[in-house]
């Protein structure tokens, strides 16, 4: 019975192989769903003030191997934080929004750059908040698949809270995928 079901499942895969569809999203092996889970958990965290500090914001920093203090912008420490709990050890250069673009548009330290429009859950998105500047200066975790030019987003950092947001998409200046 074993044997006779083989046949048409491998018949299925090659046809689904040859007829070029995409693989499954990061999310079908957890990864996504747990960075996901685990930062929508932090949502309302504050920092003290307006000071980038408190006793968990250090926590995540310390654990991307940053000297602590001084306190620093903390949205990529929040993502790394919630892929670390993920089981994912991305690069602590994502305390620096800017380089960590330039590190996913090499294919570099865990992040691959992906067209804007192919986000989907669990993608990293950059924007250029700052004033004046086309570089990106803040990342978000994308927590739904797009619709209507709009996704949804946790992201640490924002108004000194970790907050979910929607964006427009045009806004984003690189998406990019975490890579294992």
């Amino acid at each position: 019975m074993v044997r006779a079901l083989r046949r048409p499942l491998l018949i299925v895969v090659l046809a689904a192989f040859c007829a070029g569809v995409a693989p499954p999203p990061a999310s079908a092996d957890g990864v996504a769903d747990k960075a996901i889970s685990w930062a929508l958990g932090q949502n309302g965290h504050r920092e003290v003030g307006t000071t980038n500090c408190s006793a968990r914001i250090t926590k995540w920093e310390r654990a991307m191997s940053l000297p602590v203090p001084p306190c620093r912008p903390w949205c990529g420490a929040f993502v790394h934080q919630a892929f670390l709990r993920a089981g994912v050890r991305l690069s602590p250069r994502l305390i620096d929004p800017a380089r960590s673009a330039k590190d996913a548009l090499a294919s570099r330290r865990g992040l691959r750059v992906i067209p804007i429009r192919s986000v989907r859950r669990g993608d990293l998105l950059f924007f250029a908040l700052r004033s004046g500047s086309s570089a990106a200066s803040h990342l978000a975790i994308v927590t739904s698949n797009p619709s209507g030019g709009k996704v949804r987003t946790i992201e640490g950092n924002i108004g000194h809270h970790v907050r979910k947001k929607t964006r427009g998409l045009r806004f984003a200046v690189l998406a990019a995928r975490v890579q294992r």
